[in-house]
């Protein structure tokens, strides 16, 4: 298994993420595209979710409510290509390396398209909880975003604070939409098969979308093994990283 280096230990601690170039081989990214691509084609059965309560961010598996934005959710669940971003190998040694004992809890696919509106800034995981001892790195929530297709400058791509999993103060209201304009805010870049890790106390957002081609990436977001409910497990990819099963739950 590969090695994390110590470069790349000190550069996620101290940025609060990550980039991965060529970390999924194009085969497998041309794959993962065209299922994504199939499964917005069409409406799925939506059924199970009725008489459910309504709740705040609540996710269909094909959500369209967001003006030029496709989010397809459970990502297993629709096609089993999905199953082998699960404990990839390029990806595997840096979620144990900065979480212990990973556990994969969602998965999601974004298309954006031109006219999408930059997003508010927002971080999953207190920064008290991304914490450092004897230069062992524990981020209790990760997330792993795999570009499928070209994330350049006005493509709708991954917007950070860099170092901001340790900030201090909060970001003045006036800066909540601001993206890029927003001090000390980078946009990350990138091509299909590059992976970014980071850990959800960092600041992110997403900037505005005004290239005409679609842009699609692919989030399983993780959690460590002890915040998570065991289940009965699924497909042997699966158990590889994880004690629950992903295949019956809805994301």
């Amino acid at each position: 298994m590969k090695q994390v280096t110590e470069s790349e230990k000190f550069l996620f601690d101290i940025q609060g993420y990550l980039i991965l170039r060529d970390a999924i081989d194009c085969d497998l990214v041309e794959a993962l595209d065209h299922a994504v691509v199939q499964n917005e084609a069409f409406d799925h059965d939506e059924s199970w979710a009725d008489g459910l309560p309504i709740v705040t961010a609540q996710h269909f598996i094909k959500d369209h409510n967001v003006e030029h934005q496709v989010r397809l959710n459970g990502l297993p669940r629709l096609d089993p290509i999905f199953d082998r971003l699960i404990g990839h190998p390029s990806v595997l040694p840096y979620l144990k390396e900065f979480m212990g004992e990973p556990q994969l809890v969602n998965t999601w696919s974004i298309s954006k398209y031109e006219g999408r509106s930059a997003t508010g800034w927002h971080h999953g995981l207190p920064t008290e909880e991304y914490t450092v001892r004897d230069s062992m790195i524990r981020s209790p929530m990760l997330n792993v975003v795999t570009m499928l297709t070209p994330n350049h400058p006005g493509d709708g791509c991954f917007i950070v604070i860099p170092g901001s999993h340790k900030k201090n103060f909060n970001l003045n209201p006036r800066w909540r939409i601001a993206g890029l304009n927003t001090p000390g805010a980078i946009e990350i870049t990138g091509d299909p098969g590059d992976v970014m890790l980071f850990t959800e106390a960092l600041t992110h957002a997403g900037a505005a979308k005004t290239t005409t081609r679609r842009r699609t990436t692919l989030q399983y977001n993780h959690v460590h093994r002890n915040r998570a409910c065991p289940i009965t497990v699924g497909s042997p990819q699966r158990q590889t990283l994880l004690d629950v099963s992903i295949h019956s739950r809805a994301f």
